[in-house]
């Protein structure tokens, strides 16, 4: 539980304070003049007040087995009960608090029907059974100090009489007789009855009202027990501050459970039910002591405390509060499980079901989040760029243990309370692993596979010329698919959608986890969408990530671990110990393999990204961790995406508005969330009990490896099966799949690229011209035109200012590498290695 709130008054001092006692002087008057108000009758009216008194006691005695013949016929028995409802149906709208908890059963929010208030209902053997426990004296009487004062206030011979008091009425019938209300005679039934019929009963001050209630009071106790009745009263009785029964109001005032209220706050509690706006401890203090007093009066009259006890109770200091607003930790993942509840179960279930979700999110990692992307967008406030948004899941469970929808949830400028986690946004080259991994499948690429990068320009039907260039604006030449994806390489990524197809890519993307982004006909996108011409929300994109981590089985990511309805009954659990044999094997598992592979080979990405680089955990002894940044057109969306084994987390750096930030890409501003966080979960004690298997034991960081995937030779220059005298490499490849042709041999499509690659010099690096002239020398093919080595072409010129805590490029790594020592050298475009936005759908 939260800690308690401390009352403090409102306003200034004195004037607050003096504000007070006028409100609580006023009510006291209010009540006094009720009570003592006397008006004069005419003889008459007397007479047939005393008249019908006189007959509903009769009444009364007459179903309380007093015998007395004929009371029913004498008031038409059959006109006042032929409409009275069972007891076993009840009008008043039901309703109960859904409560949202995170894993551990934190308290994240609570859900209340706007037209009604707070209720949670709770039984008398459960109260019972929490104060046994709460005492743990089986010597000690255990006492329920809320049902004895609430006896005490409303009922006092509750345990014996037959749901009417027939003594209090005839003592409400003296008191009427001088104009006094007649509410006084009422018991604990009565008023129960009242509150679940009020159409049927109504609450009219009319003998015939009385009558009917007595006589519905008299069924319930007939039909339930005393225990029963007790606590369906104390489970619906308004206590002000829209908290309806007494859990919800010893929630409200005292921040507790119903039984672990003190004599002091349930005698506070029990007096309120008489009048909650009169009495509400929070404006009117002073007239809610009086009223306590009362209750701890009648408490020692009645022999349930000594004067003692009740003089202490009643000097403990009491602090009551207001409940609105307590409760509001991760509001992006509560309204986003709001709108899954509802989807699944209805607003009905949700706003009144009283449901006790116990969710996937771990408030402590939900924390670390909040705080690590809020530092880091403030970092990046001189980009402009003011927002972030981060995903965190469990790979094989699905389970959403963070969710960061804002920097700043409270922050209208940035409109913070629209959650970009489920927004669709251009995800740039964050994409690009679907489309290599469709390649894989279709088309029989591995990651040694040879790709031309070259100046190449796409004829589009429509548009004329799409000449896209690759981030640094440099060319690589002949480059394998490990390097093309892992530097992020735009040419090479268009040309396996161009193999593969589009339709097909999206497809690929729809069965990895990616079910509403890329919902438009694959016509709309064109080969771009590899680049990230398309969009998806970063929670679905992370969702298809963690597909690939689990080496081709999709798990939809998942908010829920457990939902208990009222009754404590279990309405839904998630099964841990098979969530992930039940998920469905969408890809290869070798081919998803492949992609982590590729993904987390830090010398791999050295080329562009260089060694020491936030993809990599030095601070976790450099656990294999896959990941891949993107940028969008004009750097307006910046990501990476990536995983361990047993966590992926995918963050989103840009503005709500999709305004350009500057001198930004994904490795400089998202990348560096990333870092953070992933570090962050497992360092953390606390977090990591979060990241543990279903067994309770911490998963292998070693990514699996399946038993279909080999390690091959296979020839350097162009990727094919070895033939003597070529130099080889080592690489890895599916078993049944590896390269059918021979070092010296090349496809017709092949020889197409590569002659047209050298014969396309411009921005081409000295490393990719050596490259090309390897590989046509392997398979016989000579330029048809004598072509001078070219010079390598400069990124781009402008420069930003290093980002606290990002490495700059070239740099040693924390574990002390060296930098990057590539043939060609990309020449740093500014103090952090990235990525240049590429323009998007041409």
């Amino acid at each position: 539980m939260a800690g308690r709130g401390m009352r403090t008054p409102g306003g200034n001092g004195r004037r607050s304070r003096a504000n007070g006692q006028r409100k609580a002087n006023a009510g006291a008057i209010l009540l006094a003049r009720r009570r003592r108000a006397r008006r004069r009758h005419p003889v008459t009216t007397v007479l047939l007040r005393l008249l019908t008194a006189i007959v509903l006691s009769l009444v009364l005695l007459a179903l309380a087995g007093a015998g007395v013949v004929g009371a029913a016929g004498y008031l038409g028995w059959s006109a006042l009960t032929a409409d009275l409802p069972s007891p076993d149906r009840f009008e008043a709208l039901e309703f109960q608090t859904t409560k949202i908890y995170d894993r551990n059963w934190v308290l994240l929010s609570e859900v209340t029907d706007p037209t009604t208030g707070y209720r949670t209902a709770i039984s008398y053997e459960e109260l019972m059974d929490h104060i046994r426990q709460q005492q743990n004296d089986p010597t000690k009487p255990h006492r329920a100090w809320i049902i004895d004062a609430t006896i005490a206030a409303e009922d006092a011979t509750f345990w014996t009489n037959p749901g009417v008091e027939p003594r209090a009425i005839l003592r409400s019938l003296v008191f009427n007789l001088s104009g006094e209300s007649t509410s006084g005679a009422s018991t604990i039934t009565q008023q129960l009855v009242r509150m679940l019929y009020p159409e049927a009963i109504g609450t009219e001050r009319t003998y015939r009202r009385k009558v009917r209630e007595a006589i519905m009071a008299i069924r319930f106790t007939q039909r339930y027990s005393k225990q029963e009745i007790l606590m369906m009263y104390l489970n619906n009785v308004y206590y002000g501050n829209r908290a309806y029964g007494i859990d919800a109001a010893a929630q409200a005032y005292f921040n507790k459970f119903a039984w672990e209220l003190s004599l002091a706050e349930a005698s506070m509690l029990a007096g309120l039910p008489q009048a909650p706006s009169v009495y509400d401890p929070t404006k009117n203090f002073e007239l809610a002591k009086r009223r306590q007093r009362y209750v701890l009066d009648r408490m020692v009259e009645l022999g349930m405390i000594t004067q003692e006890e009740a003089d202490e109770a009643f000097a403990e200091p009491l602090h009551p509060q207001t409940r609105e607003g307590r409760y509001n930790k991760a509001p992006h993942f509560v309204n986003f499980v709001l709108e899954y509840l509802e989807a699944k179960y209805g607003p009905a279930a949700v706003y009144r079901g009283g449901l006790m979700v116990r969710t996937t999110l771990d408030l402590a990692a939900q924390q670390a989040a909040e705080e690590i992307v809020k530092r880091r967008v403030e970092q990046l406030a001189s980009y402009r760029v003011n927002n972030g948004a981060l995903v965190a899941m469990l790979p094989w469970s699905g389970e959403i243990i963070a969710m960061v929808g804002s920097a700043d949830f409270y922050n209208d400028a940035i409109d913070g309370q629209f959650n970009v986690t489920t927004a669709e946004r251009q995800p740039g080259s964050a994409i690009k692993p679907v489309t290599y991994l469709t390649a894989f499948e279709k088309a029989g690429w591995y990651p040694g596979t040879i790709v031309f990068d070259y100046a190449k320009v796409w004829t589009i039907p429509g548009f004329g010329k799409y000449e896209p260039k690759n981030a640094t604006g440099q060319h690589f030449g002949a480059i394998a698919v490990r390097e093309a994806l892992a530097n992020s390489l735009n040419i090479p990524a268009l040309q396996a959608i161009e193999v593969v197809g589009v339709p097909a890519m999206i497809d690929m993307a729809h069965r990895l986890g990616i079910k509403t982004g890329f919902w438009r006909d694959p016509n709309f996108y064109g080969l771009s969408i590899t680049l990230g011409g398309g969009e998806v929300s970063l929670l679905e994109l992370t969702n298809a990530y963690a597909t690939i981590a689990n080496n081709g089985k999709y798990v939809p990511y998942n908010p829920i671990l457990e939902i208990i309805a009222p009754g404590n009954n279990r309405i839904y659990q998630l099964d841990r110990a098979t969530v992930l044999d039940q998920g469905k094997q969408v890809v290869r598992a070798e081919y998803a393999y492949l992609i982590t592979s590729i993904l987390s080979d830090n010398k791999a990405r050295a080329m562009i990204f260089g060694l020491n680089n936030p993809l990599v955990l030095p601070e976790l002894d450099n656990r294999p961790a896959a990941a891949k940044t993107g940028t969008s057109e004009d750097a307006r969306d910046l990501w990476t995406v990536g995983y361990t084994t047993d966590l992926v987390v995918g963050v989103w750096v840009g503005n709500t508005d999709n305004s350009p930030s500057r001198g930004l890409d994904g490795i400089s501003s998202a990348a560096l969330i990333w870092h953070d966080f992933m570090v962050k979960a497992h360092q953390d004690p606390q977090i990591a009990r979060s990241l543990l298997g279903a067994d309770g034991r911490p998963i292998p960081i070693e990514f699996p490896r399946p038993p279909g995937i080999v390690e091959v030779q296979v020839c350097a220059a162009t990727g094919k099966l070895p033939i003597p005298g070529a130099r080889t490499v080592t690489e890895l490849s599916v078993r049944d799949g590896p390269p059918r042709l021979r070092c010296d041999q090349a496809s017709e499509y092949e020889l197409r690229e590569l002659r047209a690659a050298l014969a396309t010099p411009k921005g081409m690096t000295g490393r990719g011209w050596s490259s090309l002239q390897a590989y046509a020398a392997m398979v016989g093919v000579a330029p048809r035109i004598e072509i001078q080595r070219p010079t390598p072409t400069p990124g781009a010129s402008e420069q930003v200012t290093p980002i606290p805590g990002a490495p700059p490029a070239g740099s040693p790594s924390p574990g002390g590498a060296p930098p990057s020592s590539g043939t060609q050298p990309t020449p740093p475009r500014s103090s952090l290695p990235g990525e240049i936005p590429t323009p998007a759908t041409p």
